[in-house]
């Protein structure tokens, strides 16, 4: 079996797939194949009537036909325009329908994808796959079967018409088939590795940008600008040369195709010629219209030879497309839906390492913090503290160990049922470019009122600088809240939690953005909140966590020291007073 079997296997696999998802809207499709059968059919009619008027010498003894032809003429042509825009029209219709589908499943997959997905790849390279891998998934959807099924029609019109004026003249025109195809065979694989090189090359592109986008002020205040810049100078070279390797075989397929073409189509006209064969030279008539349905031969041959360029890059846009659609989602085989949640906690031995990383996270830590107390997780950073806090709402699942919630295995309770009792503030804010409003009821807006969003926004104290606002909860904050001080966009954070009302909070560094009183309001709100609610405090600062009913100090993953803040205080060398001795 030669080496290209299994590429062509997979491009045929690859290409059913992508066809499946017009299978919805075959009636449209169907539509569309009739008007391109109606359009191949009249076709051969232009160079018939000209066969009329050759062998007639352009006289007619019927008066009538002086303007019944014309007018046939012009009505020829008016019913391709009409089948022609038709069948494009439809055709773009299921081109579009075909990447917006594709595009909402893979934004749905984006939104149950494991979190070291997002570690692995950028924005900037997700964004690619999903903006431009679908637009050149598209070609080769709809375009691809357009010039497949339309010029194939016309092909064979046009050849049905040659083989009824001269069998023989026609069947030395098919010689040129397999010449034709052997062109196609060689320069596809060129064009199928130029293609994946070019997509490389698009989304490192779009990483970069993103990138520079992203840390603008660092990317200044660094004098990073020449480093940047050469990044995209270099990523915008490699695309330039993937788009030059692909269009050498692309650009040289059509001309060569055209001078095989030529040649039999000159050993065809020499023959005729010469009256080699009897029938096309019968009559002036016949011949010209032979060479006229010969010629126009060449177009619909000429479009067939451009669709491999787009096969090609069509192919190298899906393996992209479904790659990421074939990623498997966030592990969910839990069945157990919790109901009237008490908030109890625990950590039974559980050991966690990174991918690739030289060491565990979390290393048989224990403990367990009853429902409507406060744990807070002390230490040096790289201890564990942040990880212990992705585990619980099982953004990460455990190597070894069980957590549990109300003495269930987390494991066992769906993520939607786990999550909804779940609620988070952490040290990295994310805002949506939306009102206030929206921010605060995210994932609760439909379900919330008015009153409660201002509640919530009370409770925060951050409806002090809401209300002095131009459009007070409807005003825009910009992307990622760039309008908003660091300050306000905490409690803005915040509040979204409060108005969530779990019964389990996870603080990560809460209040690290706010001023000194600031901190002390929110402080304030924050401890009417913790009534009757596990919480876990993620704290540098030992000031905030001093009333916790547990302390947890950790270091290189292991629990290290356990106790109130007093306790661990009178510990005389301990880890925890050391640190407190630190900051005071």
């Amino acid at each position: 079996m030669s080496s290209s079997t299994p590429d062509r296997a997979r491009s045929h696999e690859l290409y059913l797939r992508l066809l499946s998802y017009l299978v919805p809207y075959w009636k449209v499709f169907a539509l569309a194949v009739v008007g391109m059968i109606c359009l191949a059919a009249t076709e051969p009619v232009f160079p018939a009537i000209m066969k009329f008027l050759l062998d007639t010498g352009f006289k007619t003894d019927d008066p009538r036909l002086v303007w019944l032809i014309p007018l046939g003429i012009v009505l020829l042509f008016i019913l391709r325009a009409i089948f022609s825009f038709v069948t494009n029209y439809l055709m773009t219709w299921l081109s579009v329908r075909l990447v917006t589908d594709l595009r909402r499943q893979m934004f749905d997959k984006i939104l149950v994808l494991p979190i070291q997905v997002f570690h692995d790849q950028s924005a900037g390279k997700l964004i690619s796959r999903l903006m431009y891998d679908t637009e050149n998934l598209k070609q080769a959807a709809t375009n691809v079967l357009v010039i497949a099924i339309r010029e194939s029609l016309t092909a064979l019109a046009l050849l049905g018409y040659l083989l009824y004026l001269d069998w023989q003249l026609t069947l030395m025109t098919l010689a040129i088939g397999p010449v034709i195809a052997l062109l196609i065979k060689v320069m596809s694989r060129r064009i199928r590795a130029a293609s994946r090189a070019n997509m490389e090359a698009r989304r490192a592109m779009s990483h970069t940008i993103e990138e520079t986008t992203d840390a603008h002020k660092v990317v200044r205040i660094f004098g990073g600008q020449a480093q940047q810049q050469r990044r995209f100078w270099q990523d915008s070279e490699e695309l330039r040369r993937a788009l030059m390797r692909e269009a050498v075989p692309a650009s040289a397929l059509t001309p060569v195709t055209h001078m095989v073409a030529s040649v039999a189509i000159a050993i065809i006209t020499f023959l005729a010629l010469g009256q080699a064969t009897g029938q096309a030279g019968a009559s002036a008539g016949g011949f010209v219209s032979f060479i006229t349905a010969m010629l126009l031969l060449i177009s619909p041959i000429k479009q067939l030879t451009t669709i491999n360029p787009i096969m090609q890059h069509g192919l190298s846009a899906c393996e992209s497309v479904f790659y990421f659609l074939d990623l498997h989602p966030e592990p969910d085989q839990g069945k157990h839906v919790l109901t009237q949640v008490r908030g109890e906690l625990e950590f039974d031995e559980v050991c966690f390492a990174y991918p690739a990383a030289t060491r565990q996270a979390l290393d048989r830590v224990s403990f367990k913090v009853p429902a409507g107390q406060t744990v807070a997780l002390v230490g040096a950073s790289g201890g564990g503290k942040t990880t212990i806090g992705a585990l619980i709402p099982r953004f990460y699942s455990p190597d070894a160990g069980c957590i549990r919630v109300d003495g269930h295995n987390i494991q066992d309770v769906s993520l939607a049922s786990l999550r909804e009792h779940i609620a988070l503030v952490s040290q990295d804010i994310v805002l949506f470019n939306d009102t206030l409003a929206n921010n605060i009821a995210f994932g609760a807006g439909v379900t919330c009122s008015r009153a409660e969003i201002i509640q919530a926004a009370k409770a925060a104290h951050a409806w002090d600088f809401i209300e002095q606002l131009p459009q007070g909860l409807d005003t825009p904050i910009g992307e990622d809240g760039a309008k908003l001080s660091g300050g306000q966009r905490q409690r803005i954070a915040i509040a979204r939690a409060i108005l969530k009302n779990a019964p389990i909070l996870i603080l990560d560094e809460a209040t690290s953005a706010l001023d000194t009183e600031s901190e002390r309001q929110v402080q304030a709100a924050l401890s009417m909140l913790m009534k009757n609610r596990t919480t876990l405090v993620i704290a540098h600062r030992l000031s905030t966590i001093e009333h916790a009913d547990q302390i947890l100090v950790l270091q290189q993953g292991q629990i290290v020291e356990r106790g109130t803040h007093q306790a661990l205080l009178a510990k005389v060398g301990g880890h925890y007073a050391a640190l407190n001795h630190m900051q005071t």
